[in-house]
C-alpha cells in the first residue's frame, strides 16, 4: 500500500506539472506577440487572483494527502 501511495503522489505530481506546462504554452499559443505572452502566463499565476490560487491548490492537495497518509502508515506501529 506504501508504493500505491508513492507511485500515486509521483503520478499526479507529473499530471500537475504537464498540466501547468500546458497552461503556459496555451497562453503562448492564443497570443500575438512574445510580450503578450508573458502577460498571458503571467495573469496565471498571479497572486492575488484567488481562482487560480484555489485551483492550485485543489490540484495539489492529492500529492500532500498521499504523502501524509503513506507516512502516518509508516509511523504505526504494527501489532
Amino acid at each position: 500500500m506504501n508504493k500505491t501511495l508513492m507511485r500515486f503522489a509521483s503520478a499526479w505530481l507529473v499530471l500537475a506539472v504537464m498540466a501547468n506546462a500546458a497552461a503556459v504554452v496555451g497562453a503562448f499559443a492564443r497570443s500575438t506577440s512574445f510580450y503578450s505572452g508573458i502577460s498571458g502566463a503571467l495573469s496565471i499565476y498571479n497572486p492575488f487572483d484567488i481562482t487560480n490560487l484555489l485551483t492550485q491548490i485543489a490540484l495539489f492537495l492529492p500529492i500532500f494527502v498521499a504523502l501524509y497518509w503513506r507516512n502516518s502508515r509508516i509511523e504505526r506501529p504494527t501489532a
